[in-house]
């Protein structure tokens, strides 16, 4: 394969090129988690994958709980879809607890302080549905227990790693997760790593054993195992020294000619490590367009071509071309901005 059969290959995968998922349910259960600590961006990368952009259809799906937003995978706010998320916190936990052991212990997080809490986060919740973290600071302060509002985020991720927590039906809000969620099939440690491995090579490949330890928060040897237990399900290449792995797709895939206005930590660059650079502009210092990863970027095609912002005051997107070889056609750049403005103003008409 080359660059662009790879890159091709991924943006099909991720859903970028043909905009075909009806529900933003559908979107997140395909690519399993989606990166999620900004807010606005993670509801725009679900919506951007939509047939028809909508924000306030993603935003009634994380507040009615069929979408999570909570730690996971890795010390981050991810999106998971409500039928998923008991396997895959289960796997992950123990991973994203190791990943907070210096922060929990900088801050003074004990397993005996975490216990006090949550008894009265428990207490706290049996006489209202929703809580914040402001409720939770003050309620440890009743209890002469003094927090910095950081430590309070570390009981917080606790207990939603314990799955006692999980977002409630406002954004800031939190709920107990076993209210909000309905009771699912257990898995064994292997099969849910399998699951894993399944999801993200369908949904991200072509990519390396690397980039798939890295984004599922797994060791190196348990992300070997999800590939080796998918055995010839999967193909391989060799491209630039490093071996990818993928899902074969029958269908031909066209060529992108679009202009898509990614988010911010959009599944695009930031499901990847190692096999990430290959989707930046080459010869480009990767600072300007914030290595892919942290400014929204501008593709054309396949190649990142500008960056991107919304207007505060217009809610309308803004973009900034990079100087590029090839113009990009008006109609087609009109499109892209059309499309984000379309996903903004639905969510404002429907509020």
């Amino acid at each position: 394969m080359t660059r662009e059969d790879i890159l091709q290959l991924r943006l099909w995968n991720q859903g970028l090129t043909t905009n075909g998922f009806e529900k933003p349910q559908d979107v997140v259960a395909h690519l399993g988690a989606m990166q999620a600590q900004d807010y606005n961006m993670s509801t725009w990368a679900a919506g951007l994958r939509l047939s028809t952009p909508n924000s306030a259809a993603v935003e009634s799906a994380i507040n009615s709980a069929q979408l999570i937003r909570t730690h996971i995978l890795r010390p981050t706010w991810h999106l998971v879809h409500s039928k998923d998320i008991r396997w895959m916190m289960k796997l992950s936990a123990p991973y994203v607890k190791k990943a907070t052991q210096f922060v929990d212990k900088k801050e003074g997080l004990t397993d005996a302080l975490f216990k006090k809490c949550r008894n009265i986060i428990e207490r706290l919740l049996n006489k209202a549905d929703h809580i914040t973290k402001e409720d939770i600071l003050s309620a440890l302060s009743k209890q002469h227990i003094t927090v910095s509002s950081l430590l309070v985020t570390q009981i917080i991720i606790r207990a939603e790693l314990e799955m006692l927590l999980c977002n409630g039906a406002a954004k800031n809000t939190y709920a107990l997760f076993d209210q909000r969620i309905p009771p699912a099939p257990s898995l064994s440690k292997t099969e849910s790593i399998v699951q894993l491995a399944q999801r993200y090579f369908q949904s991200r490949g072509p990519a390396t054993v690397k980039d798939f330890a890295w984004w599922s928060g797994l060791g190196s040897h348990e992300a070997k195992t999800g590939i080796a237990e998918l055995g010839s399900q999967l193909e391989e290449f060799t491209f630039d020294d490093l071996k990818y792995y993928y899902f074969n797709i029958e269908n031909k895939i066209p060529a992108s000619k679009t202009v898509t206005l990614l988010p911010c930590y959009d599944e695009y660059t930031v499901g990847y490590t190692e096999g990430r650079n290959i989707a930046l502009p080459p010869a480009l210092d990767s600072a300007i367009i914030g290595n892919g990863i942290f400014k929204p970027i501008v593709l054309y095609g396949n190649e990142m071509v500008g960056t991107w912002q919304k207007n505060r005051k217009t809610g309308l997107a803004e973009v900034q071309l990079l100087p590029a070889p090839k113009a990009i056609p008006a109609k087609k750049l009109d499109e892209g901005i059309t499309w984000f403005n379309r996903f903004n103003q639905a969510g404002k008409q429907g509020a």
